[in-house]
């Protein structure tokens, strides 16, 4: 069976969860596989054309929720890409310790605290 493909979208200030989610996809017992498409500058066209492209190739996308992802424009118009492209969607509430508000476009039933065997259940979920 083919590895789910991922988009992850986050806050920069979140990086280091992005950096510990692929770490965990590493383990070759895994059955996941990320993308990962940096924001570089989410207002320059060529960015959000490789971003739908990027998208585009995989089965969905996991947003990394921290303090301030829910003001973040670019994390917004990838949710809304997401959407728009009839994929997969589900955010991950990054701190064990608190609940940050939820970005617009994500329901809070699709929303899972940091749990790697969760986070591959979802994603066992795309088909």
């Amino acid at each position: 069976m083919a590895r789910p493909r991922a988009f992850i979208s986050f806050q920069m200030e979140d990086r280091w969860a992005r950096d510990f989610l692929k770490e965990h996809a590493r383990n070759p017992g895994n059955e996941v596989e990320f993308v990962d498409y940096s924001v570089q500058d989410p207002f320059d066209s060529s960015w959000k054309t490789q971003c739908k492209l990027r998208i585009a190739q995989t089965k969905g996308t996991i947003v990394l929720i921290g303090p301030t992802t829910y003001q973040s424009e670019a994390v917004d118009w990838e949710i809304r890409e997401t959407i728009n492209q009839n994929h997969y969607l589900f955010g991950i509430q990054i701190n064990s310790d608190k609940t940050h508000r939820i970005p617009d476009g994500i329901p809070s039933s699709a929303v899972i605290r940091w749990d790697f065997s969760q986070i591959a259940t979802w994603l066992s979920t795309w088909v």
